[in-house]
């Protein structure tokens, strides 16, 4: 047989592979539980599922995970929702959401990227469910407004003025120079001397009044325990504990920053899976180049997926997003076109299953001719736009893949 119908022969089995191997869901907008049936058996023995996505600005990966989010939790009992977004923003927002309108709750709690129609329906849920819990686990603040006086006041301690003067202080000058420096960040320059300066020198200000809380709060410890605080408590002091370490790198370079940040973020998640809540099942919501399990990123680190310790990777299924063709938004909401895949690309081979929604479980998978390509590098179109070469089976455990996406409905 000549090579190239030996090759287009091969290309044709992994094609027909996929079709045979993969789940399809037709419709989003329509789908409900019953149409998720088949991870019953993909996550029976899971207790952490790390939902990627493959860019911040797409409705139809918004929706998929809303809609997966609803089905874990009425049918496997995953009870808390740990996103990409602020640790104290989002345990803030969760303790006080019968205070809170739905709109307030996400608005208050999550970075904007997700403020939209698509998830609307989840921060629904979980402001109506006292069991659905919301957390974060980045270390950078994610809205604009702290709650944490109005969590100071929702607790059954007589917290001293002074005590909710100084959070207030930290919390308001945390937010003020992660604007300012942010915006040099973001264009990737260096900081102006005068804004250096003025930095270094609010940094011991903001140390000392961290060091002067940290005091404080041991002197209320009892006090916690004693009323069956003991959650607030000790997110108190990893608050306090982020936002020290947010400080100290948060001047540093560009990709030492990030590298720092996934560091902090798996530090995060393991606290919040091995200390808050120990007893629950967890589910993850992170974009993909952070929940690669196996990998170094283009800044020669490793992602916060790949920092995990062994015993929580071995409860955990790492579940990747990716799309095919249409429009996404930027994390600046500004609107951009896909770069259709090449050939024998990870979305090529998912694009040819016939749903416009697809799964496909690597988890299970033993390596054949046909399916050879989850087993060696293959192309993925980071962002929809940019290739890079993965080897899908080491860095996931399986994918939903959506044809056609859009940008999200902005609130």
């Amino acid at each position: 047989m000549p090579i190239f119908q030996s090759m287009n022969k091969k290309y044709s089995n992994a094609i027909e592979w996929v079709k045979e191997n993969s789940y399809g869901i037709d419709s989003l907008s329509e789908c409900g539980m019953d149409h998720f049936e088949f991870l019953e058996q993909v996550l029976k023995d899971k207790r952490i599922v790390w939902l990627g996505e493959n860019g911040h600005g797409i409705a139809e990966h918004s929706l998929l995970k809303t809609s997966l989010i609803n089905f874990l939790y009425h049918r496997m009992g995953f009870k808390v929702v740990a996103f990409e977004s602020g640790l104290s923003e989002c345990y803030s927002s969760n303790y006080i959401k019968d205070k809170l309108t739905v709109n307030e709750l996400m608005s208050k709690s999550v970075f904007s990227l997700w403020k939209t129609e698509e998830t609307l329906p989840l921060f629904q849920q979980i402001k109506e469910n006292d069991d659905l819990k919301l957390i974060g686990f980045d270390f950078q603040p994610s809205s604009k407004e702290s709650l944490l006086l109005d969590l100071l006041e929702s607790i059954d301690i007589n917290f001293t003025l002074e005590f909710k003067e100084h959070i207030n202080k930290l919390d308001y000058m945390l937010i003020d120079w992660y604007r300012d420096i942010g915006k040099y960040k973001t264009i990737r320059k260096k900081f102006p001397k005068e804004i250096y300066t003025s930095f270094q020198k609010d940094k011991i200000v903001l140390f000392d009044l961290i060091t002067q809380l940290d005091i404080e709060l041991e002197t209320w410890k009892e006090e916690f325990h004693r009323k069956g605080l003991h959650n607030p408590y000790i997110v108190f002091q990893k608050l306090l504990d982020n936002k020290r370490k947010f400080i100290d790198r948060l001047d540093a370079k560009h990709g030492d920053y990030l590298k720092f940040r996934d560091q902090i973020m798996a530090e995060n998640i393991e606290w919040i899976c091995n200390k808050l809540y120990p007893d629950e099942k967890i589910i993850i919501w992170a974009h993909n180049t952070h929940i690669y399990k196996n990998i170094q990123s283009l800044y020669s680190y490793k992602p916060m997926g790949s920092l995990m310790s062994p015993n929580l990777t071995s409860q955990s299924y790492y579940l990747g997003l990716f799309m095919y063709e249409g429009n996404a938004a930027l994390n600046n909401g500004s609107v951009y076109e896909l770069t259709k895949p090449p050939k024998k690309s990870l979305e090529d081979y998912m694009n040819h299953s016939p749903s416009p929604v697809s799964f496909l479980d690597f988890s299970c998978v033993l390596p054949n001719e046909s399916n050879k390509w989850i087993f060696n590098k293959t192309i993925i179109m980071e962002s929809g736009t940019i290739q890079q070469a993965i080897t899908p089976a080491e860095q996931l455990d399986g994918v939903f893949f959506t044809k056609k996406v859009s940008p999200p409905r902005y609130i």
